[in-house]
């Protein structure tokens, strides 16, 4: 069968508009299934300044993080993680009982040294003398690594969840994280403590934390907790 030019014009374009549909159709399937990276980062980006811009807007600032003993402590704490989840996804949060358990367990319910003078709550350690930090008690000489110092105890809760969703030693938390929302399960805190071996170097380190979610309850529910004289947050 013979076409005149007009017809071989038009099956060109057909065929070619044909092969465009073919590849567009491949590559939005490559896109769904396996995103590109930096598409993901810098969508997970935008998301986050979009939420830090929400919290703005709704006149949300930064807790004072004020406190006189172990249950203001923790309410204090469940605002400042109010505050940090504001600003970040759904899929990059932690649950708010890891965050204070761990912080009530590192800190001692907020009245330790690095707590006080350092505004730090979970022992986060910096190992360049050039950031501004403390030395363990009685070490006058810098050992390779100090106790880093915020400008606010919140600012160490962003620092701590930022650790748990970037920092290598915690792949297994995020995994497990992951798994359980993908699920959509609730994230169940004890299982998601027990992923984080490289936190501490004590050996049940994850029972001790999940010992201390069931003493943050007992102290929300105490309506006679003696009140304890701490010193106010401090700025570096």
């Amino acid at each position: 069968m013979k076409f005149n030019p007009l017809m071989k014009r038009a099956y060109w374009w057909l065929k070619a508009a044909l092969l465009v549909t073919a590849i567009s159709t491949i590559t939005y399937g490559i896109g769904t299934f396996m995103p590109n990276p930096l598409a993901v980062k810098k969508a997970t980006e935008e998301v986050r300044i979009e939420h830090a811009i929400w919290a703005e807007t709704l006149g949300l600032n930064e807790p004072s993080f004020e406190y006189t003993n172990s249950k203001e402590f923790i309410l204090e704490l469940n605002k400042c993680v109010d505050y940090i989840n504001y600003q970040t996804p759904p899929d990059k949060r932690v649950p708010i009982e890891m965050v204070t358990a761990q912080a009530a367990l590192e800190s001692a319910w907020g009245k330790s040294r690095f707590a006080v003078k350092a505004n730090n709550l979970f022992g986060i350690r910096t190992f360049s003398s050039e950031v501004p930090h403390l030395l363990p008690e009685g070490v006058k000489k810098w050992p390779g690594w100090g106790v880093r110092k915020f400008k606010s105890k919140c600012a160490s809760v962003q620092e701590y969840i930022r650790l748990l969703n970037e920092h290598p030693a915690y792949k297994e938390f995020r995994e497990l994280r992951k798994q359980l929302l993908k699920d959509g399960e609730k994230l169940d805190a004890k299982a998601l403590v027990r992923t984080l071996d490289k936190f501490s170097t004590t050996e049940d380190y994850d029972q001790r934390v999940i010992n201390i979610m069931g003493k943050v309850k007992n102290v929300l529910n105490d309506t006679k907790e003696t009140k304890v004289k701490i010193l106010p947050e401090t700025k570096p």
